[in-house]
C-alpha cells in the first residue's frame, strides 16, 4: 500500500508549491513537476490524482486548525496559540464544530469528534487523531477523499505494555484475595501463580504489540504473534498470518488483543476461535470491543470455558450497567483507560506534524485508509 501513502504525500507536497505561486492556470506545469518528481514510483502511470486544492483554488493563510478534544483542553490551550501562520479555533460541541469546519485545513480531534460533519470540510486536508484507534473517523465512509489521517504514535504502547503486566500479575498473584483476607485480618497464605514460562499470544504487532511483548520477555513469558501476513519479527519466535489463526490460538496461555478495528478484524474473535482457547487462558483486550464477540465471550466466562477476561474495550462504551461482564468474578472491567493521552506529548507530535505538512514532508503516525491502519 505504500503507492497510496505516496500519493497522499504527493498532495501535500503539491499543495506547498501551489502556496508558494502555482496558481490561475499553471496547474499543467504543477502537473508536469510532479510526475517527473514522482516518476519512479508509478503514480503517473496509474492516473492518480496529484494533487488536491481547497474549494476557491488556493491553500488558506494563515492555516486553519479545529482543535476538538474529549479530554480537558486547558493545556492544549496553553500551548496552541494563534500566530501569523496558524489559526486554531477550539471547539467544545457539535455546534460550533459545524460552524468553524467549513474553513478548516486541519484538524486536531479526539476519536468523539463528530465526524459526520467532515463532508462539510471543504478545505480540509489533514486529520491528526489525539489517539492510536483512528476507527471512528473511517465508519461510515464518513472520512473525505484526498484527505489524510494521522495517528498519535506517541507512548501508548509503553502505557498499554504495563497495563497488561500489571493486571496479569494482579490476576496471577491473586491481588482481589490478598485484599479481602487483608480486610478480614485474616492470615492465610496464597498459592499464587508465576508467568515465567507461560505463552503470550499478542494479536496485532504493530508499536503497541511490540512494547507488550518486550515487557512479556521481560518477565520471563515466550511470545508468539498475529499479523496481516506471516513474517518474521525482532522480539516474537513466530508471527501468524490469518490463515493461521487456529495454530495461533492453540496452546496460548494468555491471548492479548491489540489489532485495529478494521472490517477484517471485526468479530474476529468470536465462539468458534474462543472454543480453540484452554480452559486455562486469559484474554485480555487493550483494542477494541467490536474485535471480540462479546456475546460469545460472556458464554464462554459463565461456563468457565476460559479462566478469565481483562477488559478495557468493550462492544458499547461505556459499558451498560445491564451488562452480565460487571458481576463477573473472572472479569477485571477498566473504562477505556489503559493508554491514557497526555497531552504535552500529543501537542509535541502535533507541533511536529503541523512542521511537516507546511515543508511538504511525509508525516509521522499515516494511516493507510484502504487498509484502515
Amino acid at each position: 500500500m505504500a503507492n497510496v501513502n505516496s500519493a497522499r504525500f504527493t498532495r501535500i507536497t503539491s499543495m506547498n508549491l501551489v502556496k508558494e505561486g502555482l496558481r490561475n492556470g499553471a496547474e499543467d506545469k504543477l502537473q508536469r513537476s510532479l510526475r517527473s518528481q514522482f516518476a519512479g514510483n508509478g503514480l503517473a502511470k496509474r492516473g492518480v490524482a496529484l494533487y488536491a486544492l481547497p474549494k476557491g483554488g488556493q491553500m488558506n493563510d494563515p492555516l486553519n486548525v479545529l482543535v476538538f478534544l474529549r479530554e480537558s483542553n486547558v493545556r492544549y490551550r496553553e500551548r496552541l496559540t494563534s500566530s501569523d501562520a496558524v489559526r486554531y479555533t477550539f471547539c467544545e460541541s457539535e455546534e460550533e464544530v459545524r460552524q468553524s469546519i467549513g474553513q478548516t485545513d486541519v484538524i486536531l480531534g479526539s476519536i468523539s469528534f463528530p465526524s459526520h460533519l467532515l463532508s462539510s470540510a471543504k478545505c480540509l486536508r489533514w486529520i491528526q487523531v489525539t489517539a492510536a484507534g483512528i476507527d471512528a473517523f473511517l465508519a461510515k465512509s464518513n472520512l473525505p477523499n484526498d484527505v489524510m489521517l494521522t495517528r498519535a504514535d506517541v507512548s501508548f504502547g509503553n502505557q498499554i505494555a504495563e497495563y497488561v503486566i500489571g493486571h496479569l500479575l494482579a490476576l496471577t498473584q491473586r491481588l482481589r484475595d490478598v485484599h479481602h483476607l487483608q480486610l478480614e485480618r485474616t492470615w492465610r497464605p496464597l498459592e499464587a501463580e508465576f508467568i515465567k514460562g507461560k505463552t503470550m499470544a499478542i494479536a496485532g504487532t504493530g508499536s503497541i504489540g511490540r512494547a507488550v511483548a518486550d515487557r512479556a520477555r521481560g518477565m520471563g513469558m515466550r511470545t508468539i504473534g498475529l499479523a496481516s501476513t506471516s513474517h518474521e519479527l525482532t522480539g516474537f519466535e513466530v508471527v501468524y498470518g490469518p490463515d493461521d489463526l487456529v495454530s495461533f490460538l492453540s496452546g496460548l496461555d494468555v491471548l492479548v488483543i491489540c489489532l485495529p478495528l478494521t472490517a477484517q478484524t471485526r468479530g474476529l474473535f468470536g465462539r468458534d476461535q474462543l472454543a480453540q482457547l484452554k480452559p486455562s487462558a486469559i484474554l485480555v483486550n487493550v483494542a477494541r470491543g467490536p474485535i471480540v464477540d462479546e456475546d460469545a465471550l460472556i458464554d464462554a466466562l459463565q461456563k468457565r470455558a476460559i479462566r478469565a477476561a481483562i477488559l478495557d474495550v468493550f462492544e458499547h462504551e461505556p459499558l451498560p450497567p445491564d451488562s452480565p461482564l460487571w458481576a463477573m468474578d473472572n472479569v477485571t472491567i477498566t473504562s477505556h483507560h489503559s493508554g491514557l493521552n497526555i497531552p504535552d506529548d500529543i501537542i509535541n507530535f502535533f507541533q511536529e506534524n503541523l512542521r511537516r505538512f507546511r515543508a511538504g514532508d511525509r508525516l509521522n503516525g499515516l494511516i493507510d485508509v484502504a487498509r484502515g491502519y
